[in-house]
């Protein structure tokens, strides 16, 4: 729900430097913006909206493709349009659960199509936002980033997904190629033992905060945050409204040439959330399946 206008969007999502200039000759991120009863995403070159659900929670998700042009475009592309089944669902009891069980069960659904062909090499990160009651539940899947700035203080809610970070975790000593990504949706992990796997640590990988009056998050693929340091993505998220701010850092990743696929996703939240009821069941739309890959 979205009363009075409360939460407001900007989106830009762009090649980069093109390949020219020795960058992508495509786009192969994709973002997803449920609101105010409309759905909205980039489905080959333009954005596409669909009318859906006008009381449902709302949710954003920002995915960076890979595999080759054609293969990582198609990977983000699904995998937005599968996470927007999430627009239009009930709020459940355990939120960040829900969420991640949602991931977890989309991937395995996913997965066994994509690779009827042979080995799978298609993936894409994944970052989802899902606002339910006044919070924001958060899943992440690989290194695209969400951020939160709140009164002139800017944090880093993700972490990235990389080899070092998962050894990290389980107490190993660091890998080859440390800053290498362990995992991405729908391609699986790397190195982790079973291919098909998907890790999503609870508490590391997911979670919620509190969103106030005045909140500023983000949602970026690397081509942003990997040219962009934290002091000038803080500084340019902080610029005029949701559109202005999502536009700036595109340019800003541009001007530092940015050879990667841009993608900025920026909420700013311009009311006092509340705590709002969600409507009970489920809706019917939420299980149609307008997938590029069928479910």
């Amino acid at each position: 729900m979205n009363p009075g206008g409360i939460y407001r969007v900007g989106v830009a999502c762009t090649v980069g430097v093109g390949s020219a200039r020795g960058g992508r000759a495509r786009n192969e991120d994709n973002y997803l913006i449920g609101l105010d009863g409309r759905l909205r995403m980039r489905v080959g070159e333009r954005e596409q909206g669909e009318d859906a659900p006008d009381d449902a929670a709302p949710v954003f998700a920002v995915a960076d493709g890979m595999g080759g042009h054609e293969d990582g475009e198609i990977a983000s592309t699904t995998t937005v349009q599968a996470i927007a089944r999430l627009y239009g669902r009930a709020r459940p009891q355990d939120v960040e659960g829900a969420l991640r069980d949602f991931l977890l069960d989309t991937h395995h659904r996913l997965r066994p199509t994509v690779s009827v062909g042979g080995v799978v090499k298609m993936g894409t990160t994944l970052t989802v936002v899902w606002i339910v009651g006044g919070r924001a539940f958060w899943a992440h899947v690989g290194d695209s980033r969400l951020y939160l700035l709140r009164s002139d203080r800017m944090t880093a809610i993700t972490r990235d997904q990389t080899r070092a970070e998962f050894a990290r975790r389980d107490g190993r000593p660091e890998p080859p190629y440390p800053h290498h990504l362990s995992q991405n949706f729908l391609y699986g992990s790397r190195g982790l033992g079973n291919d098909e796997s998907l890790r999503i640590d609870r508490g590391v990988d997911t979670g919620s905060f509190r969103l106030n009056t005045g909140d500023r998050v983000l949602l970026c693929s690397d081509g942003l945050h990997g040219f962009l340091s934290e002091a000038t993505i803080q500084q340019t998220l902080s610029l005029g409204d949701a559109p202005t701010a999502a536009s700036a850092l595109t340019q800003a990743a541009m001007r530092a040439e940015s050879d990667d696929n841009v993608t900025a996703l920026v909420l700013l939240v311009a009311g006092d959330p509340g705590i709002h009821t969600e409507p009970d069941g489920k809706d019917d739309w939420a299980d149609r399946d307008t997938t590029l890959v069928p479910l």
